[in-house]
């Protein structure tokens, strides 16, 4: 499998990165998770709107989804797309997306044409070409879900998305290849009681304690990420934050620390290989 990070940021806008979406591919497999503000613009510097098998959202914070609306001008207009795209919401997606269109002056149904629009169950499986997704709850300050992602050598990724501290999400990763998590806070007091986000420590403990061969952090300001790092590297745990851009081979089994292998301005290429 290869991951693409096209954005590593959070809600609040930033210069050098798009808020949350990961591109997963395997082989003609090409799934989208979440498509936050940006996200459409960056998609289409990699396989377009055109080359996606599937979109899959955790949650419905705008900075997990609003870019559903522009992707949608990149199908057709006025007639059913050829091929709609599979996308999976959480549940209550369909009334989401209406509200959307209204919020955004389009008609009913807008994004009927364009989108073949299914709401996942928590724990149960669903298909996109060569992957497998099993979407997980995890604490949040609205649903939300992990996915649980693997291809059919059994390599596998958990994107655990915006969540609290969770022991539910270091049992699911034991055995996965990867796991990607957020590393919002600066500090857990400034987070609610009923936590919905992590530290980069609390990131990196989850890291530890699943035992996975990589993790990556994203969601984490960007002017943070020189600290993000030095914090991942002196943790000796295999970790480091993603940047926009990377892209990341993923081969199934144990293996040593990634090795670089290429690096263009932001973007670089890691393998777990």
């Amino acid at each position: 499998m290869r991951l693409t990070f096209l954005g590593t940021g959070t809600a609040r806008p930033l210069p050098d990165t798009a808020a949350s979406g990961v591109l997963v591919q395997d082989g003609e497999t090409a799934v989208l998770f979440d498509i936050g503000s940006g996200i459409a613009s960056r998609l289409e510097t990699t396989v377009g709107a055109g080359g996606l098998s599937g979109l899959v959202v955790g949650h419905f914070h705008a900075d997990h989804w609003i870019d559903i609306a522009p992707l949608r001008y990149r199908f057709p207009w006025g007639e059913r797309a050829p091929r709609p795209l599979p996308v999976y919401l959480p549940p209550g997606g369909h009334d989401k997306l209406e509200h959307l269109a209204a919020a955004i002056a389009e008609r009913p149904g807008f994004f009927d044409a364009a989108f073949d629009v299914t709401e996942y169950e928590s724990g149960r499986s669903f298909r996109i070409g060569s992957l497998t997704i099993t979407p997980h709850p995890v604490g949040h300050y609205v649903p939300a879900w992990s996915m649980d992602i693997a291809c059919r050598d059994g390599t596998r990724i958990v994107y655990a998305g915006d969540m609290g501290p969770s022991a539910g999400v270091v049992k699911l990763a034991r055995g996965a290849d990867v796991l990607i998590l957020e590393a919002t806070l600066e500090s857990s007091a400034f987070d609610d009681a009923r936590r919905g986000h992590l530290t980069p420590e609390e990131a990196i403990e989850h890291v530890a304690l699943a035992g996975v061969p990589q993790g990556f952090l994203v969601h984490y300001p960007s002017d943070r990420r020189s600290i993000i790092r030095a914090l991942c590297a002196e943790s000796g745990v295999p970790v480091e934050p993603a940047v926009p851009g990377m892209t990341v081979e993923v081969e199934c089994g144990p293996r040593p620390a990634p090795r670089r292998r290429a690096r263009a301005g932001a973007q670089e290429t890691v393998s777990t290989g």
